[in-house]
C-alpha cells in the first residue's frame, strides 16, 4: 500500500449528532442522570476549588447529592467543611451553602457528602455550542458550580473521589471524577520549574 493516502474518517455534522443521541435514547432510555465537567485543576490546602456539573438526561425534582472519598478522609487528613452550589434555572442563579457531612458508610469507610434534595435537575441542555457559549455569557446557564476548600496536611499528594448523584437514579445516573489533593501551596510554580 507504498504511495495510498489514507482517507480521514468524516466528521459528522450537528443533524447527525442529533440522531445518534435521539437514537441512543430510544434504545437507552432517557433516565435522569448527571455528569461532572472535566476540568484540569488541582485541590490545593486552604485555597478554594471549583467544579461543574450538569444533566445528562431527563428531569427530575427529587434532588441529588455530591460525596467525596478517599483514603486520606479515613485516616481524617483530608477534611471538607462546607459546599457551596450556584445553580442556574434560566432565569436566575440560586446560592445555597451547605455543611459537608463526614459519614462512616456500612463498610466502616468514611465520606463527606452534602445532600440537595431541594434543588431540580433540568433537563438536558441539548444546545448547539454556539446557543450554549449565548447562553453562558447572558448568566442563564443552567449547570451546578461547586465550590469547596478542603483542608488537607499529608506530605503526598492523594486522589480524593467526586460522586454526583440524582436520588431518582442513583445506580445508573451517577458520575464520577478522581481529582488530585496537594498540601503544597506552592504547587503550580514549583510543577513550572520541572
Amino acid at each position: 500500500m507504498k504511495g495510498k493516502k489514507r482517507k480521514k474518517p468524516a466528521s459528522i455534522g450537528a443533524a447527525q449528532a442529533k440522531m445518534i443521541n435521539d437514537l441512543t435514547r430510544k434504545f437507552m432510555g432517557n433516565d435522569v442522570k448527571l455528569r461532572l465537567l472535566q476540568n484540569s485543576g488541582i485541590m490545593i490546602n486552604g485555597l478554594e476549588f471549583t467544579f461543574m456539573g450538569e444533566s445528562s438526561g431527563k428531569a427530575s425534582d427529587k434532588g441529588f447529592a455530591v460525596s467525596f472519598a478517599c483514603d486520606e478522609i479515613d485516616k481524617g487528613r483530608l477534611t471538607f467543611s462546607t459546599i457551596t452550589l450556584i445553580a442556574g434555572d434560566d432565569s436566575k442563579n440560586r446560592k445555597v451553602v451547605k455543611r459537608l457531612e463526614r459519614i462512616k458508610k456500612s463498610d466502616g469507610k468514611y465520606i463527606y457528602q452534602a445532600k440537595f434534595k431541594d434543588i431540580a435537575i433540568p433537563e438536558e441542555n441539548r444546545m448547539g455550542k454556539k446557543e450554549r457559549l449565548e447562553q453562558l455569557l447572558s448568566g442563564k446557564d443552567e449547570r451546578f458550580i461547586f465550590k469547596v476548600t478542603p483542608g488537607y496536611e499529608g506530605e503526598e499528594e492523594c486522589e480524593v473521589l467526586i460522586t454526583f448523584y440524582p436520588y431518582e437514579n442513583i445506580l445508573t445516573g451517577a458520575d464520577t471524577m478522581y481529582k488530585k489533593v496537594t498540601s503544597n501551596l506552592n504547587y503550580y510554580a514549583d510543577s513550572l520549574k520541572k
